[in-house]
């Protein structure tokens, strides 16, 4: 079957105690440590596996029936067990089925001009506070969420939110956000009881309330339609009708779970990504001001549509190399299904199985000064061959929302650019948090000045 996976020095528990209260310090120590990967004991639970090498990561990535998702329980499972990200076989075949038209082709040119319209208004209203003052302060990872969440809500759900709900929804998730947050709890014996937040679950229940909301009101305009009326291709959409179809069969709460999963999924790693590139740009003001030219250049009066995207090429290699230093989704986790062989290796069935995309974009054997904020190294290197490089994961289960990701944040960053300054404390991305996706600690506090 393979070799055994080998282990960090010092003992299973003190290693595991180290993974929950220092999370990100613990994954660079074994990325520095091990070239391929290494096994840590958990007393109570199947070990930790910590995969360092990307050539392994994309070969388990592809490989679904033995590397399969970790199935959605403790607090998680009050919000979905069953949407796209979480399921698994013959349903996520039909679910993926089903919605892939949602962000193909005419749906990614339809989200892109939305952002377009939706960051203008928002360069409007900051224009508007500021008036004839100088600057204005604002939470910059909330503004980013209620852009985002709108905009994935007006596309996916076929419907705009709002403003007051897309507040409310990143409330939900700041609580969502604590309440998932790596502890001790992720080391302890699986036999030892947790306790969930009553705070949480009534997030939880806002999410699936709104969620339900949307579905109540996209059914009865479907049932308004006359079957000659223009069909909407949006994913709700889609998932209604196929209930139509004999050969589709949904279990209990499906179509919730892809909704509820969808609001958090559709925008959540735009909002984060879309702040820590500002973040950088905000220490980085000559690269920001590339950004601003080429803006200007590109989109210039102009309202920012999907037409804009393929020229505003520096504004995606600044985006490419945000995510490399501060991956959205800063690792993929699985679980080994049965014993399993990992190149030389033997993963044993029940496995823990991180891929870091934190630590592994950071490496040295990977890329030249490997924290250095560089746009330009991507100059004569295209992603997609670059094996360490893998933030919207790989393999089938790859994010299905990365062209929106991609085109959605050029636009985005383009047109906040070419209007503002957005400075933050240099000390902003001191503290974030491993969550299931990588989460500023408290507010980002930014300073938005318009451009003279």
């Amino acid at each position: 079957m393979g070799r055994e996976l080998p282990n960090p020095p010092q003992s299973g528990l003190l290693n595991a105690v180290r993974f929950g209260d220092d999370t990100f310090r613990f994954i660079e120590a074994m990325q520095g440590r091990f070239e391929d990967a290494a096994a840590v004991p958990i007393p109570g639970r199947a070990p930790l596996v910590i995969v360092t090498n990307p050539e392994l990561v994309h070969d388990a990535l592809s490989r679904p029936a033995e590397f399969s998702r970790v199935p959605a329980s403790g607090p998680a499972a009050l919000i979905a067990t069953q949407g796209l990200v979480q399921s698994e076989g013959d349903l996520w075949s039909q679910q993926r089925s089903i919605m892939g038209p949602a962000f193909m082709g005419p749906q990614v040119r339809a989200y892109a001009n939305t952002v377009g319209r939706r960051v203008e208004t928002l360069v409007d209203e900051w224009s508007t506070a500021i008036g004839e003052g100088d600057s204005i302060t604002r939470n910059l990872h909330g503004e980013m969420t209620a852009l985002t969440v709108r905009v994935a809500s007006e596309i996916l759900l076929g419907e705009d939110i709002g403003r007051e709900r897309a507040e409310q929804f990143h409330s939900w998730m700041q609580v969502a956000g604590d309440e998932f947050e790596f502890s001790l709890d992720a080391v302890t014996p699986e036999w030892v009881p947790t306790r969930t937040d009553p705070e949480f679950k009534r997030a939880a229940e806002g999410i699936l309330g709104l969620a339900e909301e949307l579905i109540e009101r996209r059914r009865a305009d479907l049932a308004e339609r006359g079957p000659d009326d223009d069909q909407p291709r949006d994913m709700l959409s889609l998932l209604i009708k196929a209930e139509r179809d004999p050969d589709v069969e949904y279990p209990d709460n499906q179509i919730r779970d892809e909704v509820a999963t969808f609001l958090i999924a559709g925008h959540e790693t735009t909002a984060l990504s879309l702040t820590y590139t500002q973040c950088l740009l905000s220490k980085h003001p000559e690269v920001r001001q590339q950004v601003r030219e080429e803006a200007n250049q590109v989109i210039g009066e102009s309202t920012p549509q999907y037409d804009h995207v393929s020229d505003l090429e520096y504004t995606g290699r600044v985006f490419q190399e945000a995510l490399r230093l501060y991956p959205a989704a800063w690792a993929v986790f699985r679980q080994a299904s049965a014993d399993v062989r990992l190149g030389e290796y033997r993963v044993p069935e029940g496995a823990a199985v991180i891929m870091p995309q934190w630590s592994i974009q950071r490496d040295g054997r990977y890329f030249d000064s490997p924290e250095q904020f560089d746009p330009d190294r991507w100059l004569d290197r295209s992603a997609q061959s670059v094996p360490a490089y893998f933030p919207f994961s790989s393999g089938p289960h790859a994010c299905i929302g990365r062209q929106f990701s991609i085109t959605g944040a050029r636009l985005a960053l383009a047109t906040i650019v070419q209007s503002f300054d957005v400075d933050v404390e240099r000390s902003a991305l001191n503290d974030l948090r491993a969550t299931p996706t990588l989460r500023p600690g408290g507010p980002i506090e930014s300073t938005i000045t318009p451009v003279e």
